[in-house]
């Protein structure tokens, strides 16, 4: 346990990279947004809440590279290195998630959509439910985008740039063959009726989001038990 908090804090002394940048990143699209939505007439909904949690993904990736070698170093195990990681990521992840969360609520019944028409915490389909339902997704959808950097990382970690190439050829093997079999079997109209009764906004796809994320961090720990230095 003393070595899973050494690791916790190990992570923690980055703040920049856990804590600042991705609000950096966040305010930079926001401010752009409502100089755009200032500039118009109409409501401006945008997607740019969506760069914080495309960043945990990139954060996913770079921890293992800035931090892994070290730790072991230090004579940490590799299991105590992942179960700290994941505490990090999950206690940030809902530190963002409560803040998200709080300016949600301020955007839609304080501040009037920021005075300009912006909707861009509060945005349909993403903030929909009700505050603890959005929560839960948000968190799911953070870790989510960790543990899908974090296993990409680890296939690196283990097989190397032959692994990360695999990885690549497989991505697009299965992009560009997927769309061609559902239309093959004819399955278009069918996946369509099924999302429309079933996909009503965001917190619809929590569970699959948290089932993702526990078999991809499975998946991340026991390729960082093989892998090399």
């Amino acid at each position: 346990m003393n070595r899973i908090a050494e690791v916790f804090r190990m992570q923690l002394r980055d703040k920049f990279s856990w804590l600042l940048l991705p609000w950096i990143i966040l305010g930079s699209s926001f401010a752009v947004n409502l100089l755009i939505a200032a500039s118009q007439p109409d409501t401006l909904v945008t997607g740019g809440l969506t760069s914080i949690f495309i960043y945990y993904f990139v954060i996913g990736i770079v921890v293992p590279a800035q931090t892994f070698p070290f730790a072991l170093g230090m004579g940490i195990r590799r299991i105590d290195y992942f179960a700290g990681t994941s505490l990090v990521s999950v206690a940030i992840g809902a530190l963002m998630t409560v803040l998200l969360l709080i300016l949600s609520v301020l955007e839609n019944s304080w501040l009037a959509s920021w005075g300009v028409g912006l909707s861009f915490f509060d945005v349909p389909f993403f903030s929909d439910g009700p505050i603890a339902m959005r929560g839960a997704t948000y968190l799911a959808l953070f870790l989510l985008m960790f543990f899908s950097g974090f296993a990409i990382a680890c296939v690196y970690r283990k097989f190397g740039r032959a692994g990360m190439y695999a990885l690549i050829v497989l991505g697009i093997v299965v992009t560009a063959f997927t769309p061609m079999l559902i239309s093959y079997y004819d399955l278009w109209d069918e996946i369509g009726r099924w999302v429309e009764a079933n996909i009503h906004s965001l917190n619809d796809l929590t569970p699959w989001a948290m089932l993702f994320s526990a078999l991809l961090a499975l998946v991340s720990f026991g390729l960082l038990r093989r892998s090399t230095v």
